[in-house]
């Protein structure tokens, strides 16, 4: 990683929010002001010019740039640390920011720092002032632009992609929803049993059809089928589901059912498997293979509450992804040709429980404080697949 500072003076700056280290500060920006340097976040990096929302700020930024911050929502973005301490001469903040950015030496998908919601306006303000400009295209009074800027720091790192999933919902949603108008998602609803069929909706507000709130939707079936997918992730080259974890929005978009099909129709097993290894997890929570203890629930990313499963099977504890995904990423190992080398319960029954162990154990020797950082390096993936590669070496 690499620390950027940047400085900018604001119209107004205001702490409107505190809860232990986390603090939320709301600032009103000129659009000349904002700076170039900012990264793009999980799924604010999908914002694209070409889309209906980034043409019509374009528009308004033409037309009438003073109604620029009544028409827009603003943006968001995660920071290390901010500073506003006072007005200067003129009676503006200045404003300090101090983000963490990847380099190309970062394995994975960085998660952290950046604009998280926003986007698409982030990426018109820039175009407009920085960008190359078509015949007759111009933004000559940008100047009269104003927009919100709210600012988070203090956030748990495994946090910041629930926070930029729930943010970005409304435009995840139809991206899933849209392909489901074409049936695209038919496969997987023919392979998902019956009876957890209520727990999962392929279209927005389908779960009123049911008893009870789904907790889950298309793109969580999307994710675990990747995580079992050698044709996109071939362990044999080295290549790991990261995305799975990090990048719901993505997948999605990619999808293509040729590569899925020869997942799709293992989808009940994968799905048993995920129970199973959460199960594990409540019987080695305090305890362990080597006698040291694992509490679990105060883990990052894990917590005492409850947690529903796709397959309705309420843990009593709340598994992070990272704690599961990479265990149920290894048994992609044993398919062969779309099929199970041996019946998924004679797997389970010989690698469950030491995969899980091996996950515990890689997590405490790598002294990991945050469950992103883990799940973003390499070798917490290769580590679990590894094993098991390494006795089916020639499948």
């Amino acid at each position: 990683m690499k620390t950027l500072e940047l400085a900018f003076s604001a119209k107004n700056a205001c702490r409107s929010y505190v809860e232990g280290s986390t603090e939320i500060w709301n600032l009103t920006v000129s659009a000349p002001e904002i700076p170039q340097e900012l990264p793009y976040g999980p799924n604010a990096r999908n914002a694209s010019l070409s889309a209906k929302p980034a043409k019509a700020m374009l528009k308004t930024l033409n037309k009438e740039p003073e109604k620029f911050i009544l028409f827009n929502s603003g943006i968001m973005l995660i920071a290390n640390k901010i500073s506003a301490p006072k007005r200067m001469d003129g009676g503006e903040f200045k404003v300090e920011l101090e983000l963490e950015v990847p380099t190309t030496e970062d394995e994975g998908d960085f998660l952290g720092h950046g604009v998280i919601n926003g986007g698409h306006t982030y990426k018109a303000l820039m175009h407009a002032l920085h960008g190359q400009h078509k015949l007759k295209e111009s933004y000559p009074k940008i100047s009269k632009a104003y927009v919100q800027l709210s600012v988070a720091v203090g956030i748990e790192e495994s946090e910041i992609s629930q926070i930029s999933y729930a943010r970005n919902l409304s435009l995840s949603v139809p991206v899933y929803a849209l392909k489901n108008l074409d049936h695209i998602w038919k496969p997987i609803e023919t392979a998902l049993p019956d009876e957890y069929r209520r727990n999962v909706i392929f279209k927005p507000n389908e779960d009123g059809e049911f008893d009870g709130k789904a907790e889950y939707d298309v793109t969580d079936i999307v994710r675990r089928l990747a995580l079992l997918n050698n044709e996109l992730f071939d362990f044999r080259q080295d290549k790991h589901p990261i995305k799975a974890y990090q990048s719901r929005g993505t997948l999605v978009q990619e999808w293509d059912e040729e590569k899925y099909k020869k997942v799709i129709p293992l989808l009940k097993d994968i799905l048993w498997l995920e129970e199973q290894i959460i199960k594990q997890h409540e019987q080695v929570n305090g305890t362990g293979a080597s006698g040291k203890k694992i509490v679990i629930a105060k883990v990052s990313g894990c917590s005492q509450k409850q947690m529903k499963l796709i397959t309705g099977y309420v843990s009593q504890l709340t598994i992070g992804d990272i704690f599961y995904m990479p265990v149920l990423a290894a048994f992609r190992v044993f398919i062969k040709d779309g099929n199970w080398i041996k019946p998924v319960e004679e797997l389970w029954e010989e690698w469950g429980a030491k995969l899980v162990d091996r996950l515990w154990d890689t997590y405490k020797s790598e002294g990991r404080s945050s469950a992103s950082a883990f799940a973003r390096s390499k070798s917490t993936w290769s580590t679990l697949t590894n094993m098991v590669a390494l006795q089916f070496i020639q499948i």
